[in-house]
């Protein structure tokens, strides 16, 4: 599948819809004939001038319906049960409160409404040494009603980015050394920063894995906090995965074991896949394997 067919899995083609932050690679573009709105953080004219020298294509820039600024989206856009889908890709581990983003997503939607997403995967981005957000984190910037990053996160984004084989994403089959993107001193200078200032400094605030994406949604839907849940979910491909959510109460949504779901995230997070995908790694622990086997066998009196 590609990417825009994971996207699109079960949303509506015909319907109207709602893109948040396309920037410069919309997954809905107008000219494709779409019905959508864009919501952006800039007008079109100042992404491009933003843009400008980068090695990305400005033609694809949408004309930006709705310029957001960190208010609720409702108010931004004014309709409430209005889309049949929403898409946000790399958008929902910049937000600052991500329960208040996903309930207004579910106010803007139809009660047959899809919120579909394009998550980057922790373990493959410069992410790679921060830990899966928690649930009390995420229950904590609700409570606080948090309009900009915190000191903390600011300073953990710059101490811990790095980079593998010098990219900032990459995939499980990746083999490069990992190295830090920022110096100690430009982490120290953020965090002074983000003490004195109210402006937002845009980093990663949330980190996710497949399943602590899961536990997450599980949790603010147990909690009753928000009302989406998974309906279907694809898992990592290169550095990112993908999930469609719909309102519980309208919707199937999946149920899942939390014990399950907090183990596989620790097996996700443990377990740094891209060890298997070297040779050399292999082989010795095949041979490692076998040379046990034949030990224990003699222990035991075996042939």
């Amino acid at each position: 599948m590609t990417r825009l067919e994971r996207v699109f899995a079960i949303l509506d083609h015909k319907g109207i819809g709602l893109e948040i932050g396309p920037s410069h690679s919309p997954f809905a573009p107008k000219k494709k004939g779409y019905h959508v709105h864009i919501v952006d953080h800039a007008s079109k004219q100042d992404l491009i001038r933003k843009y400008q020298g980068h090695q990305v294509n400005l033609d694809n820039i949408e004309d930006v319906d709705f310029i957001w600024s960190g208010q609720k989206l409702s108010d931004l856009v004014g309709k409430k049960k209005h889309y049949d889908w929403i898409i946000a890709s790399h958008v929902i581990e910049h937000t600052t409160d991500l329960v208040t983003f996903l309930q207004e997503c579910s106010a803007l939607l139809k009660d047959t409404g899809v919120l579909s997403l394009v998550i980057p995967d922790k373990r493959y981005c410069f992410d790679y040494f921060r830990w899966p957000s928690s649930t009390g984190d995420v229950l904590q910037a609700y409570l606080e009603e948090r309009t900009i990053h915190s000191p903390g996160v600011v300073a953990d984004h710059f101490l811990n980015a790095v980079k593998s084989g010098g990219e900032i994403a990459w995939s499980k089959f990746t083999q490069g050394k990992k190295e830090f993107v920022h110096s100690p001193q430009v982490a120290k200078d953020s965090f002074v920063q983000a003490q004195k200032s109210s402006d937002y400094i845009d980093v990663h605030n949330w980190r996710f894995t497949p399943s602590s994406f899961r536990l997450l949604l599980h949790d603010l839907l147990s909690f009753g906090y928000v009302d989406l849940g998974e309906v279907i979910s694809y898992d990592t491909v290169g550095s990112e995965f993908y999930f469609s959510l719909g309102k519980s109460s309208s919707q199937k949504v999946r149920v899942y074991n939390r014990s399950r779901l907090t183990q596989a995230m620790m097996q996700e997070v443990k377990y740094d896949r891209a060890s298997v995908f070297n040779p050399l790694v292999y082989i010795l622990r095949l041979t490692r394997m076998s040379v046990l086997r034949k030990l224990a066998k003699l222990l035991l009196g075996r042939k």
